[in-house]
C-alpha cells in the first residue's frame, strides 16, 4: 500500500476530545472503511457510535502529526514492491464517497501475475489505464515529500545522523525539482534529529 504516513497518537486523542470521549471510552476505532473513504468511526463502551468525516480528520495536511520516520521515508509509494495500491482521488483528497476504486501500480512480472489472478478470481475489476501524471495528481503530498527528501537528508546529516542511503529511488534527481523552501526542509530535519537525540 502507498502510505501517507502514520500520525502520532496526539492526532487521535485530539479527535476523541472533539467527539467528547476519552481513550478509556473507546471500544473500537476505525480511521476509514465502511465506504470509500468512509468515516472515522468511534464505538464507545456504552454503545454510542460517533463519526467524523475523512476530510474533517485529514484535510489539513499541516495537522497530520506525522511521525518523523514518515517524513524521511524514501519509498512511501512502494517503488520497491512488485505491486502497490494507492488512493486515486484527483487533487489528493476525496470530495465525498465514491464507488471504492484505487490506483494499482504493477512493476514486475510477479506483480502482473498477482493482479491477473485477482482479476480472474473476481476480487478485482480493472478500470482505465492511468498515466504517471494522473498518479502525481492523485498523490500530490507524496510528490512534494519525495522532492523534499534530498534536502531533508541534508538536514539529517547536519545533525550528525547518517541519513538513509537509497539505490534507484531518484532522491537526488527529484530533489532538483523541489520548488519549496529548501532551507526550511533542511533545518526542520536537523531540528527533529536533535530533538530525538535529546529525548
Amino acid at each position: 500500500m502507498a502510505c501517507g504516513g502514520q500520525s502520532r497518537l496526539t492526532k487521535t486523542t485530539e479527535m476523541l476530545a472533539q467527539l467528547g470521549v476519552t481513550e478509556d471510552d473507546v471500544a473500537d476505532l476505525r480511521y476509514r472503511g465502511e465506504g470509500n473513504p468512509g468515516p472515522t468511526t468511534v464505538r464507545t463502551t456504552d454503545g454510542r457510535v460517533l463519526e467524523t468525516t475523512y476530510l474533517d480528520m485529514w484535510a489539513d495536511e499541516s495537522g497530520w502529526e506525522l511521525e518523523t520516520r514518515c517524513k524521511l521515508r524514501p519509498d512511501a509509494l512502494g517503488e520497491c514492491a512488485d505491486i502497490a495500491a494507492a488512493d486515486a482521488w484527483p487533487g489528493g483528497a476525496p470530495t465525498g464517497e465514491d464507488d471504492g476504486f484505487n490506483a494499482v501500480v504493477v512493476r514486475t512480472d510477479a506483480g502482473e501475475t498477482l493482479l491477473r489472478e485477482a482479476v480472474d478470481a473476481r476480487a478485482v475489476v480493472l478500470g482505465e489505464q492511468l498515466t504517471p501524471a494522473q498518479l502525481d495528481n492523485f498523490q500530490p503530498h507524496q510528490v512534494r515529500k519525495k522532492e523534499a527528501l534530498a534536502h531533508r537528508y541534508e538536514g539529517v546529516a547536519a545533525a550528525g545522523v547518517q541519513p538513509i542511503r537509497t539505490i534507484g529511488l531518484r532522491v537526488g534527481q527529484l530533489g532538483t525539482r523541489f520548488a519549496g523552501d529548501r532551507s526550511g526542509e533542511r533545518d526542520g530535519a536537523t531540528r527533529r534529529m536533535r530533538e530525538a537525540r535529546r529525548a
